[in-house]
């Protein structure tokens, strides 16, 4: 009878392991983006870089799949003026497959501002150099950026 007891303790000891907030996580984007066709609040893919351990055991492997949403987006613009582009990670899954929220600042990027040129032309040639745009903002395919677990997860 004892031993029956014991069993039944045994098996109600928490299982899991806790990811702590804060925990790094290093993600890539999995497509090209640009400032051309983004749009704000976006979701964007992207995957882990590499495996996240804790206490020996992966509990987000390399390549699993992550979000990042769009925060701005605006598309260049007439007399030289550039466009840009920036992400922020939102949630990345584990290994049980639940989908872990993530803080971070994320990444931007901006287009080339061509506006120097634009009106120095415009001045010794002509008017219509003003009309001329400014470079779109892109974000490579493996672009490699960061986020940090908001908040403790017992990842099963």
């Amino acid at each position: 009878m004892l031993l029956v007891l014991g069993s039944a303790i045994k098996a109600q000891a928490p299982k899991g392991t806790l990811l702590r907030a804060g925990t790094l996580i290093v993600l890539e984007t999995t497509n090209p983006l640009s400032s051309r066709d983004a749009q704000m609040g976006q979701n964007v893919s992207l995957r882990v870089k590499y495996d996240v351990m804790v206490s020996g055991r992966a509990v987000i492997k390399a390549g699993a799949p992550g979000s990042a949403q769009v925060i701005n987006a605006e598309q260049r613009k007439g007399m030289g003026k550039e466009g840009s582009l920036a992400i922020r990670p939102s949630v990345v899954q584990a290994v049980d497959g639940q989908m872990i929220p993530l803080t971070g600042s994320g990444t931007s990027s901006a287009g080339t501002d061509t506006k120097g040129a634009a009106i120095g032309l415009a001045v010794v040639v002509s008017p219509l150099f003003l009309l001329k745009k400014g470079k779109d903002a892109t974000i490579a395919a493996g672009y490699e950026l960061q986020g940090s677990v908001a908040s403790e997860t017992t990842i099963e």
